[in-house]
């Protein structure tokens, strides 16, 4: 097995390693949004704790306030403005600013993710081209058919080898986008909510 890949490697030359790149790139880009969105849990406990107290007819401000100053999430720190600022004119709109900039700012990884599925698939096919080139060079020379197994391969390879990353590329950046997408919904909803709670 570790002879194959190696020769699979080989063959991808000279796009062998600038592939390679790609890869490790989109890995660590897919971990790190990984990582970071672990921290959309606040939300689901923020929107817990306000159900509560609004069952029991509370006050939610201490009981988030107490969840917001033990989390670093950007959640937290708009949950506390929301909180400081309530009954203030224009809060809402306000929120709907931060709120925004909150959504964007959980992209990270996304744009990564995104150059690497568009340039991988590229390096397969100037990969194709460079085969290409090859198997032509070697038309009509003695011994040619070593040359043109070679410029085969190469052609093959590479395109394989782009697709292969392109793919669970494109795979996460969509599951990605339609995450992030409810998580955006879940954060209107409880900052409607949170505010419109404040207020009584």
């Amino acid at each position: 097995m570790p002879n194959a890949i190696t020769q699979f490697f080989e063959a991808c030359q000279p796009f062998g390693y600038p592939l390679l790149v790609c890869s490790v790139i989109l890995v660590a880009a897919i971990f790190y949004h990984l990582i970071f969105t672990g921290r959309r849990r606040l939300l689901q406990q923020l929107a817990h704790a306000l159900e509560q107290a609004r069952e029991s007819n509370t006050n939610p401000a201490p009981v988030l306030t107490d969840l917001c100053l033990k989390s670093t999430s950007p959640v937290a720190a708009e949950a506390l403005y929301a909180i400081r600022h309530r009954g203030e004119p224009h809060v809402e709109q306000q929120m709907e600013a931060r709120l925004r900039m909150v959504v964007d700012s959980e992209r990270v990884g996304m744009a990564t993710i995104s150059v690497i599925t568009n340039i991988a698939p590229m390096l397969g096919i100037l990969g194709t081209a460079w085969g290409l080139v090859r198997i032509f060079g070697v038309f009509g020379a003695e011994d040619a058919g070593p040359g043109i197994a070679m410029g085969i391969s190469t052609a093959l390879y590479t395109t394989i080898f782009g697709l292969a990353i392109a793919v669970p590329g494109i795979i996460a950046l969509t599951c990605f986008e339609r995450s992030l997408e409810r998580h955006a919904s879940r954060l209107n909803r409880f900052f409607t909510d949170l505010l419109f709670t404040l207020r009584k």
